[in-house]
This record gives structure tokens, C-alpha cells and sequence, in this order.
């Protein structure tokens, strides 16, 4: 990747967290009551982490869908009383083993904003393909990570990936 792709795609993400963040602590304010958690802190604590320490997702305490209900190699769990569901892949198709919170809503997160400025700003994540993130040269091998937020649906995936650093 060029440096000045890099410098366009990084600027692009900040100024994307930055709206993000702004519209998060409106949504925040105007919704008093709302929870605590939500489908990011959920991604955090059982994808992100477990997968930057090179560890399975963490499914405990979440109820599996019935086989019939699989499809090729996820499986699903949830959904939480949120409504958020953890979906496992074992073969994407970009990677070796894939993790996946997704919401039928529409979410907009503070905790996500922060983090996707942050790890701009830092360089810990770098541009990837389009629309992912992918770990920098401090884990081998190297994840991929992609937010997508529409008016009905939320998703957040990692997928570790074959690539070294």
C-alpha cells in the first residue's frame, strides 16, 4: 500500500470515527436509560479481545441455535435478551476462523468510535481490503476487522487471517 493510500484511508476513518462519536453522545443523551452495553462491548468481550490474544471466542453463557438452523460451518448464538447474536465461522472465505456480533438494528456505538479513531491514530490497525482493518506487525498472524452500521442492521467481524506479518 502506498503511503499516501494509507494517509487518505486513515483521515477518511478519523473523520468517520469523529461523526461517529459526535452522533454516538447525541444518540446517548437523547436516549436517557439506555444500557450499558451494547452490541460492541459485547463484540469486545467476546470476539475482539479473545481473538488479539490468539484465543477461541467466548460463548458461554449463550444459548446455540438448533443444527437445522446452521449454515455451512457457523454456528449462532443468542439471541442475548439485547437481541444480539454471536455468530462463529469456522471457514470464511477471507481467513481461517471468523467471529461475528450482529444486531437487526440500527446502533450506533461510542466504545466503536472511540476505537476505530484510536487504532488510526495509532496505527495498530492498518488499512486492509475495503471495508476492513488489519492488524499491524504485533500479531502473527494477522487479524482482520470491519464495523458496518446501516439503518437495519449492526455488525461487527474479525476474522483471523493466514497472513504473517
Amino acid at each position: 500500500m502506498t503511503e499516501t493510500r494509507a494517509k487518505t484511508w486513515a483521515k477518511t476513518h478519523v473523520g468517520i470515527a469523529s461523526v461517529l462519536r459526535r452522533y454516538c453522545i447525541g444518540a446517548l443523551v437523547a436516549l436517557p436509560g439506555a444500557a450499558a452495553a451494547d452490541a460492541w462491548d459485547m463484540f469486545v468481550a467476546r470476539c475482539l479481545d479473545p481473538f488479539e490474544h490468539q484465543s477461541l471466542a467466548v460463548v458461554d453463557g449463550l444459548s446455540p441455535q438448533p443444527v437445522d438452523q446452521m449454515h455451512d460451518a457457523s454456528h449462532v448464538f443468542g439471541p442475548t435478551d439485547e437481541g444480539y447474536i454471536l455468530v462463529l465461522n469456522a471457514a470464511p472465505r477471507d481467513g481461517e476462523r471468523a467471529c461475528a456480533v450482529e444486531y437487526a438494528g440500527h446502533e450506533v456505538s461510542q466504545g466503536a468510535a472511540d476505537w476505530l479513531a484510536e487504532q488510526a491514530d495509532t496505527g495498530r490497525y492498518v488499512p486492509g481490503p475495503t471495508p476492513w482493518m488489519m492488524s499491524n506487525e504485533w500479531i502473527e498472524p494477522r487479524v482482520m476487522m470491519r464495523v458496518e452500521v446501516t439503518a437495519v442492521r449492526t455488525a461487527y467481524e474479525i476474522v483471523e487471517t493466514d497472513l504473517e506479518s
